[in-house]
Order: structure tokens, then sequence, then C-alpha cells
């Protein structure tokens, strides 16, 4: 099995609910993603994954398919990683702060764009990540975002980042189109960060 799809099948076994903050372009198809992501991670030797992994975020007012201005926050959890070179990591965390996103809708979520993160470590350090965003849509029933980048500073810098992210598709088609719209979105997530030696 091709790691990428290792890595989403982690997230589809582990599924119990399902986020992510983080221009309508038509989304990339699965061969597409899966392509960029085993590019991605041949590029060397893994320095830490993360298998398992919650994300959360938060829209206020809720998120309908009409663009608004949205207060929007985040945040991601990672635990259970591997560190295989470097000092030792066993969990991190990704958050980020209210702030108001002009004409946000649902369709923004899932739409290619790029994206930044930073990951606050268990040891007390930190890493900067910049992402491209695509989708891959499995089943009809689950939407998996995979983004890959690299480690722009901090701990791992230069190396390549590969993170999924997994989403009920119901969760969000249904409360797109409520009056209150969707208000969160929870998922599971994973991340990989390999580079060349």
């Amino acid at each position: 099995m091709r790691r990428p799809m290792w890595l989403v099948s982690v997230c589809v076994l582990m599924m119990s609910g399902c986020g992510g903050l983080e221009n309508a372009l038509t989304a990339p198809d699965e061969d597409t993603v899966v392509e960029a992501s085993e590019e991605a991670l041949d590029l060397g030797l893994v320095l830490i994954t993360c298998p398992v992994g919650t994300s959360q975020a938060f829209y206020s007012p809720g998120l309908t398919n009409t663009p608004q201005d949205v207060t929007a926050s985040a945040q991601s959890t990672f635990s259970n990683c591997v560190t295989v070179l470097g000092d030792p990591v066993t969990s991190g965390t990704t958050p980020v702060p209210p702030r108001v996103v002009p004409d946000f809708s649902c369709v923004d979520l899932l739409v290619p764009r790029t994206i930044t993160s930073t990951v606050e470590w268990n040891t007390g350090e930190s890493s900067a990540m910049v992402f491209t965003q695509l989708r891959v849509s499995l089943q009809d029933t689950l939407t998996v975002v995979v983004l890959t980048g690299t480690v722009r500073s901090g701990k791992f810098v230069g190396a390549t980042a590969v993170r999924t992210i997994s989403y009920v598709t119901l969760d969000l088609e249904n409360a797109c189109v409520t009056p209150e719209g969707l208000t969160s979105l929870s998922g599971l997530t994973t991340l990989t960060l390999t580079k060349v030696l």
C-alpha cells in the first residue's frame, strides 16, 4: 500500500467524528493528491510521525454557502508521535487564535490554498510550517484533506511536511445548509515530517 494512503487509512480506522481552519478552484483528483504526497514522503528519511491527532474549528456566525465575515478559531493536537531522528518529541499542538476572515463560506474550507501553521511541541520547541492544501474525497462519505509543505523555521527546519485531516462529508454538507450554518467542525489529523540528509 502506498504510504500516503496508509496515512489516510489511519484516519479512516480511527474516525469517531469529524476540522481545520487553516478562489474557487477545481479540486484535484485523488491520483493527483496521492502522487504529490508520495513525492513529498520520498524526499528523505522520516524525522517524526504523529499518527494520532484531532482538529477542531469554531466559526461565528456559522459558515453557510454564502460568503460573509466570520470570526474563526481552531486547535489541533498531535499525540503518539514517534521521533526517528533528533531529540524525542511525543506530542504537539497547533493553536489558531480567533481572527476575522472576510467573505468566508463553506466552499472555502476545501478548495486548494496556502496555509501557515505553527506546531508547539511538548519539548517547548516549535515548527513554523507553510502548506499547500489539496482535497480528496473517498467513497462519498469521508473527505480527507491532504496538505504538503515545508518547515520554514524552528525545530525540524527544512523538513517536508505532510498532513491529513479527515471529515465526515455529511457533517460538512448538512450544517452548511441550515439557518445557523456550520458553527464547529472536528476531525482526525496526522502529521509526518521528512528530510533529505
